[in-house]
């Protein structure tokens, strides 16, 4: 009876709303009909298993005079489906709309019902589940969701095949698993400008995982080449100005838009020049414009609140907080690169700072504070311990440690522990304990953990100090499946990039006797790295590297393939020197060498490699002791040549040649050498300076190539006159093509 609008129609919208959340359109459809025409209309919906709540249903019209009374004599038939088929989209449906609607409250994470986005999403899986009790994932996503309050559904460990040792076997499957989701996001999520979809600063943050895997050895090239493209988007995108993040942001942001992408990119390119220039370019702007000498003399973040292009010095943005540190990874790195001064006096500097503030509290403890205001000295915001971050700060105190030998550092490790237990300690990087000769205190409440059933560290440690592999044996079985049952939500789940992750650290400790790197984490603390010469042989190996020392380590390895494996140890966290190794088999599991041990001594430094063969289907022992002490790495010149320093023009190579040192390189030469290693041209290098000043020293030589040059397999070479030590030689070679 209503008047036609258009074209002599009358224009209809319906909709069907969500039982559970009304807010939300099961069906959406336009149609026009004619006036005075009798019509039926068929609406198939998502199946549904319906709850006690009404059915709305929504009509609309542009129709004037269009009312609830024009629809009287309209009638509403429902039409239902067997149960058992229409419980296939309702749980498909319902399950989706947790995945991705849960997507967006990963980091807040919030379990309040008062905000309606986690209202909606427990409304969906409490409706997912009360149709499909038994939802794996949908109890997976529960038990994360609800803070563990649910039960995990049961998992089965995979079986270890018969005669491999279950630590062993264990390991390596926790390994793939890390693998797998790194895999899968440079498969699926990053894309030819290098990012990842979540924004170029939170991809950051997500590979901040891939050095510690290709450290351990898995795909070091591909993982590279993720990390690199990603460290070129963030230039790509103009994310830099001046050393520092383009826009202002608050202190941990700072590291999180390109800081911690070029610190990571030093872990698998050392000595490359344009990564250790930009850390160089880094440092120099927090020595000049961030950290500076307060009015009562000491050194403090004087904002957090900056940019490269402004600093925001107002008495609110003058706060010196915990989360201030991390962006400071790069003068870590240059500290331990070529011991540079600036890095070394920022890193120290805040330490002292820091232990300038330190005070008693009621029970007589000594405690550091909190929060620090840079122009007045005040604190605020209680102890240390009560912030965010705390634990991230202890890595200044160790490397200020490190670098001088001065105990009063160690005070700060000790705050931490006298109120949380040794274990607090657990994201230095380095095998503290032993470093410290704490095993008759620390070790041994973490022994007394790892008895109670405690894992993680306290596991680890135990291993140490008792030899006894059921602690790792249980270690890995808890990674293998925390790994499992979240690795959908790591991945399909899409879940924002710098919230997803496949932890390595226990495993980084155990085959790198260290930590190399995970996320906020500023002190290289790994032992060695590896290099496997056979596609996936990393997870084919076993290994386990018990350092107590710079001086002396041992490597435990077990090689489940059926073929002799071969790989590169690289040393890092070590005296450099000359080193005796004694290797063999060890035929019951003492992780001693039975028989007579082979014994050879090689050179090994930071970024020295030696070659080790591991047989198949043997525990063998490599134990390591330094005989002979070289001179301190990093205490030396250094030429490098890298990415982007080498152009042909014709015949002609230019080469682009950098001073990365500690110490100017006196004359050095720059070479071409065919495919056979044969030199082919010579050219003088210059002597150029240490570039001390945190400023880029270069030269340009040129090479010609002879006529009728084959530049397949040839490569350029530089080097200090009689090929002397450098602070590394992974730099001193470039493939001509």
């Amino acid at each position: 009876d209503l008047p036609a609008t258009h074209d002599g129609l009358i224009p209809l919208n319906i909709r069907i709303k969500d039982p559970i959340w009304p807010a939300r359109d099961m069906i959406d459809v336009s149609v026009s009909v004619k006036p005075g025409e009798a019509r039926t209309l068929w609406l198939d919906l998502r199946d549904r298993i319906l709850t006690a709540d009404s059915l709305w249903i929504s009509v609309a019209s542009a129709a004037p005079g269009f009312n609830a009374a024009s629809l009287d004599g309209a009638e509403v038939r429902l039409v239902f489906k067997e149960r058992k088929e229409a419980i296939k989209q309702h749980v498909a449906d319902r399950f989706n709309q947790v995945r991705d609607n849960w997507g967006f409250l990963v980091e807040e994470h919030t379990t309040s019902k008062r905000q309606r986005l986690y209202s909606r999403v427990y409304a969906d899986l409490s409706d997912l589940l009360r149709v499909d009790p038994d939802h794996e994932l949908g109890r997976l996503y529960w038990n994360y969701i609800s803070y563990n309050s649910q039960g995990k559904p049961p998992f089965e460990q995979p079986q270890a095949p018969k005669g491999v040792p279950l630590w062993a076997f264990r390991q390596v499957e926790d390994l793939k698993y890390v693998r797998r989701f790194a895999d899968w996001w440079i498969e699926n999520r990053q894309v030819a400008y290098g990012d990842f979809g979540g924004g170029i600063s939170d991809d950051s943050d997500l590979t901040q995982q891939w050095p510690g895997l290709a450290l351990m050895g898995v795909e070091p090239e591909r993982l590279n080449r993720s990390l690199t493209a990603l460290s070129d988007a963030v230039y790509r995108n103009g994310m830099f100005s001046n050393g520092l993040s383009t826009i202002e942001t608050d202190e941990l942001h700072a590291y999180e838009e390109g800081i911690n992408t070029n610190s990571a990119m030093l872990y698998l390119n050392w000595g490359d020049p344009l990564t250790v220039e930009r850390l160089m370019e880094t440092v120099k702007a927090f020595d000049e414009r961030i950290i500076l000498r307060n009015p009562q003399g000491n050194l403090l973040f004087s904002s957090n609140w900056f940019g490269g292009n402004k600093v925001y010095r107002e008495p609110n943005w003058q706060w010196q907080k915990p989360y201030s540190f991390p962006a400071l990874h790069p003068a870590f790195l240059m500290g331990e690169y070529n011991g540079d001064p600036t890095g070394r006096k920022l890193v120290t500097g805040l330490a002292d700072g820091y232990l300038a503030h330190a005070y008693k509290d009621d029970k007589g403890r000594f405690t550091l504070p909190n929060e620090i205001n840079w122009a007045t000295g005040k604190t605020r915001g209680g102890e240390l311990n009560q912030g965010s971050g705390s634990g991230d700060l202890m890595h200044t105190f160790w490397a200020a440690w490190r670098w001088t030998g001065d105990a009063k550092y160690l005070q700060a490790l000790d705050y931490r522990v006298v109120r949380g237990g040794p274990g607090v300690l657990s994201n230095l990087g380095e095998n503290y304990v032993d470093a410290l000769g704490r095993q008759q205190d620390w070790g041994k409440q973490l022994l007394a953990d790892a008895d109670k059933g405690g894992s993680g560290f306290a596991a680890i440690s135990a291993w140490q100090q008792t030899g006894d592999k059921k602690y790792l044996e249980a270690l890995h079985a808890d990674g293998i499946q925390a790994k499992a049952q979240r690795e959908y939500m790591n991945t399909e789940g899409h879940w924002w990039s710098d919230r997803v992750e496949a932890p390595s650290e226990f495993l980084q400790r155990l085959r790198l006797g260290g930590i190399g790197l995970k996320r906020n984490q500023s002190w290289p603390g790994h032992t060695v790295s590896w290099q496997f010469a056979q596609p996936d042989g990393a997870e084919q190996v076993a290994l386990l590297v018990h350092a107590p020392s710079r001086e002396r380590f041992k490597v435990i390895a077990y090689n489940l393939g059926n073929t002799p494996l071969d790989a590169t140890m690289t040393g890092w966290n070590i005296a450099a020197g000359t080193w005796r190794i004694r290797s063999g088999v060890d035929r019951d599991g003492d992780d001693v060498i039975d028989g007579k041990a082979e014994v050879r001594e090689v050179l090994l430094e930071k970024s020295v490699g030696t070659q080790l063969r591991f047989a198949p289907k043997q525990s063998q022992v490599f134990e390591f002791e330094l005989v002979t002490p070289g001179t301190t790495v990093e205490t030396r010149a250094d030429l490098g040549i890298g990415r982007g320093d080498l152009k042909i023009d014709g015949e002609r190579v230019l080469l682009t040649v950098h001073s990365l040192g500690h110490v100017g390189t006196g004359v050095g030469y720059a070479m071409l050498e065919d495919a056979r290693g044969r030199e082919v041209a010579r050219v003088a290098v210059p002597a150029l300076e240490a570039p001390s000043d945190l400023s880029p020293r270069t030269t340009t030589v040129e090479l010609v190539m002879p006529a009728g040059f084959k530049r397949e397999g040839a490569n350029v070479r530089v080097g200090l006159d009689g090929d002397g030590a450098e602070v590394t030689k992974l730099n001193n070679r470039l493939p001509l093509q």
